[in-house]
């Protein structure tokens, strides 16, 4: 403790070379901690579950030609067709594929319109026949999946269902308290009863706040654009991947197929640019890391460079190797301490902007604390260097005249 003064008062007479690496220091802690709780909000985000069998579903689009088809009875022998290519399981037609960004949501509320207390929620909603359910391989939680007499074949604009399954995410908040399972929803006046409630499924949203806030109705997608779904052996993906277009063209030569591809596909498609951002990040944090390095390691050489002679004359009045070490390292702590209590508030300020402009969540605490210790850690290893070449000066050589 009896050096802190000394070293104190030899850093207030070089004031550029230590507030230079406090500022470096600061600007690292900010940068650092907020970008990696950035990387850990995409990684989460990226590794959230679908709800479906992802390794074993290939979705594609088909837009049809000719306006004047009976459309429905196309899905059923577009269906057909696919259950018979070789390693598929089932296969169904939907308006929409999870995470694929386009599909149709409406708000729903636990009560009535008009009535007050109710819950209003944004549900994705999946519409299909009863082979969507085992198409997407959800998980039954209760109540019961849909079956063929439950199906609206007459699927007009116009047309409302009765019935209807939630997730389990959508049922929790609609109904807290109680069974899901016989209750009644709201579509403006209209009375839906939900009829069973599934596991998890994510809607085509992946970036919204209540991505698995879905529902499937019980009602074959009659539209001329279609997108289907087709639930495969895993081992056998790849081949059945090559026989769709042929066999749905067989079908009807007149249409044409699109985005044909593995659900791993539309992952990553989904989540490309939240990987792309964490591998910058994750860039420009070990740049910057290695920047305040170099910086830490170049004043503490230079540093030692104009005191060698202070150093022999120390070493010549007695002061061991170890207690040249200590002082170098000593005087490089106080900067570092200096720079991460900069660094503290300027991450605090960081984030604060961040979550005003960008919708990030608050910085935890343990990002930050891990960030100022490996940051004190790094500073001091890079010290060390310098600071055992000081202690290796000859008390002869370092006073001698020049």
């Amino acid at each position: 403790m009896f050096e802190l003064r000394p070293i104190f008062s030899a850093l207030l007479r070089s004031k550029s070379g230590p507030l230079l690496i406090i500022l470096q220091l600061a600007l690292t802690l900010a940068v650092v901690a907020n970008a990696a709780h950035i990387i850990q909000e995409r990684l989460t985000l990226m590794a959230r579950d679908s709800g479906v069998v992802e390794s074993e579903l290939i979705a594609f689009t088909v837009a049809e030609m000719h306006m004047d088809k009976d459309f429905i009875s196309q899905r059923r022998m577009d269906e057909q067709a696919l259950r018979a290519i070789p390693g598929v399981i089932d296969a169904a037609a939907s308006n929409q594929v999870p995470l694929t960004g386009s599909g149709s949501s409406t708000t729903v509320s636990s009560k009535p319109e008009g009535e007050e207390g109710g819950v209003d929620l944004n549900l994705g909603y999946y519409q299909g026949n009863e082979h969507l359910f085992p198409t997407l391989g959800l998980t039954l939680v209760e109540g019961r999946a849909f079956t063929a007499n439950d199906i609206l074949t007459d699927a007009t604009p116009a047309t409302l269902p009765s019935q209807v399954m939630l997730s389990r995410y959508a049922a929790e908040r609609y109904f807290p308290e109680e069974s899901a399972v016989g209750k009644q929803i709201y579509l403006h006046d209209h009375a839906v009863e939900v009829v069973g409630v599934y596991d998890t499924l994510q809607t085509p949203w992946a970036h919204r706040d209540h991505t698995y806030a879905s529902a499937i109705v019980p009602m074959e997608n009659g539209n001329f654009f279609a997108r289907y779904m087709v639930r495969v052996e895993a081992s056998q993906r790849d081949a059945v991947l090559t026989q769709i277009e042929d066999a749905m063209l067989k079908v009807a030569p007149d249409r044409v197929i699109l985005s044909l591809r593995s659900f791993d596909d539309i992952r990553s498609r989904a989540y490309r640019n939240d990987n792309a951002m964490a591998k910058l990040l994750g860039t420009v944090i070990v740049l910057l890391l290695v920047v305040t390095a170099l910086g830490i390691v170049g004043l503490a050489s230079y540093s030692v460079g104009q005191r060698r002679k202070q150093i022999g004359t120390r070493r010549a009045l007695g002061a061991t190797r170890a207690a040249i070490v200590r002082h170098f390292l000593t005087e490089n702590l106080m900067i570092c301490v200096a720079g991460v209590v900069l660094g503290t508030l300027a991450a605090f300020a960081l984030n604060q902007y961040l979550m005003h402009h960008y919708e990030l969540t608050r910085l935890p605490l343990a990002y930050l604390g891990s960030t100022l210790v490996g940051l004190v850690l790094l500073s001091q290893l890079a010290a060390a260097t310098p600071a055992i070449k000081a202690a290796q000066v000859s008390p002869a050589l370092a006073t001698r005249s020049v």
